[in-house]
Formats: C-alpha cells, structure tokens, sequence
C-alpha cells in the first residue's frame, strides 16, 4: 500500500477500500481544499466564496479496481431543496432517459408493476417517464425533492419521499431499484448495496437497475468536470460487476450508454454467493472477497 500524507486529513483518511475492504490502495492524486458542493444556488457571490472546502486524495483499490476519494467528509456536501441537479432541460438528454425508460419496463416487463427509484432528483422526472412507459407507481425518494415543482396528470400514481434512503425505508417494496446517479456520492458503497440488498429479502424476481458515469472515460479524456467532492466514488464496468456480486445480486447485464458516458447495470438479488465468498443477508455483518467480472 502507497502511503502519502499530503495534510492534516490524512489522519481521518479512509484506510480501507470501500467497495471491499481491501487495504492494498494506492494514492494517485490530491487537491486541496476545493469546494464541497457544485450544484447548490447561493444567494450571492460572497456566500459561493465563503462556501466551505473539502479535500480530494483520489486512491485506487488494487484488489478489485475502485477508485475513490479517501479524504471524503459525508458531514460536507449537502443535499436540499436548493440543490439543483436537474438535465431535464437538454432535449438530447431527455430522449435518452425516455428511452431507458422505456426499455427497462419493457424487458423486465414492469408494466402495472412498482418501481421505487433511489435518489430520484429535485423532480423526479426518470421516475415520470418509467410510469408514462407503462409502470403502475413510481415511488422517488431523494433529500433534494422538491414537490412543489413536480408536475404529471396522474399525481395519484407517484409517492415522494424527500429524505435520503435508509433502513427506515427497508419496508418499501416495490417491483425494480431504480438508482441512477447517486452511487457515486456515496463514500461507503459496499454498505450501501448490502442495505439496498437486505431490503430486498426473499423477493427474487426484484429488478436492481442503476446507472452512473464511467470513470474510464473520465481518466481517457481527462474529463476534469466529473471529478469533483460530491463525486466521492468512480467505477469501471469491472469494479461496478464486483461491487454488486460481492453484495449478493446476479449481474444480468452490463454496458456502456449515452455516448459510452454512463455504466449501465441490470441485476437481481442472488441467494448464492459468487465464487470465494461466504455471506449472511440477514444481517447487517457481510463477509465477502470479489469476485472477478
């Protein structure tokens, strides 16, 4: 393992990976103090000056490909009613979103059926379009809802939830776990996918659906927009596979979408752990070595 201590946030660094517990990381790139939001609307200049500062250690698990920022403050980035996220406005990406909509409830036959979408945006729109594609109800759960602006002829058909998803929500059961964009701000992400697979239970035909940007895209193009605090954790295609075996799902399809921007990754829950691990769903203790793609 690479040590470098650039700061005093290297005391407080993550020590092991967070997709797997491995400690064989390697720092690879740091940035101090840098802002800790991007999408928020401040009301003036002094107050987006003022704003506080984070640091960023990039470091990369050489056990099972993750890539991640060890310096990571959860206490930091904030999620609210005045954060503004939203692409709805790009026609481009509008289309493509109805499309994936669409194909999902098409292919997992989802139509009449739930689907509850995990930080589903200030207005819920993905959401919108896998009920105008044929969903029965859509339930949207994100701490930067904003309701007031939602606006779809069937508002009986929705639920909204502003809050961030937790074990409070376990008893939400819906037909697919929709989860689009908000993996990679979340720092522990091995807890993250355990708790989304411990609500799941003994429901195998649950559809897990979730889509995020692709960090080897990132690296190639050296796409320094993408990374930023609130980006907390970057996968691969091989790193996103592991991740979702090792937490108890079957991988059932994998690619590359939206201009081979974004990850896309279709699983269900699996009561068979992948070769060389041992697991307990039933509890919040999960033993698990990856498994390669």
């Amino acid at each position: 393992m690479t040590e470098h201590v650039v700061n005093p946030a290297a005391d407080r660094r993550i020590k092991a990976c967070p997709a797997c517990d491995s400690v064989s990381l390697e720092l690879v790139a740091t940035e101090d103090q840098i802002p800790t939001n991007s999408c928020l609307l401040l009301e003036s200049r002094a107050e987006a000056e003022g704003y506080p500062r984070g640091d960023l250690a990039l470091t990369y698990c050489q056990d099972c490909g993750f890539l991640f920022n060890a310096d990571f403050d959860t206490q930091l980035s904030e999620y609210s009613a005045r954060y503004e996220e939203t692409q709805g406005y790009s026609a481009k990406f509008v289309d493509f979103a109805r499309n994936l909509a669409k194909t999902w409830v098409d292919k997992y036959d989802l139509h009449g059926k739930s689907v509850l979408e995990i930080g589903c945006g200030s207005m819920g729109e993905f959401l919108q379009f896998m009920v105008d594609a044929g969903a029965g109800k859509g339930i949207g759960i994100d701490p930067a809802l904003n309701v007031e602006r939602i606006e779809h002829e069937h508002p009986e058909r929705f639920e909204w939830i502003p809050d961030f998803y937790s074990e409070e929500y376990s008893g939400l059961q819906a037909d697919a776990v929709v989860c689009r964009h908000t993996l990679e701000h979340i720092s522990p992400v091995k807890e993250f996918m355990e708790m989304v697979r411990r609500a799941i239970g003994d429901r195998p035909d649950t559809v897990v659906l979730f889509e995020l940007p692709d960090v080897k895209r990132v690296l190639e193009e050296v796409a320094f927009w993408d990374v930023y605090y609130e980006h907390c954790s970057y996968f691969s295609l091989g790193s996103l596979a592991r991740l979702f075996r090792a937490t108890g799902f079957e991988v059932l399809h994998l690619e590359l979408d939206y201009d081979d921007q974004y990850l896309l990754i279709e699983a269900r829950p699996s009561t068979v752990p992948a070769a060389g691990e041992q697991s307990n769903f039933g509890s919040k203790t999960t033993w698990m070595l990856y498994a390669p793609v």
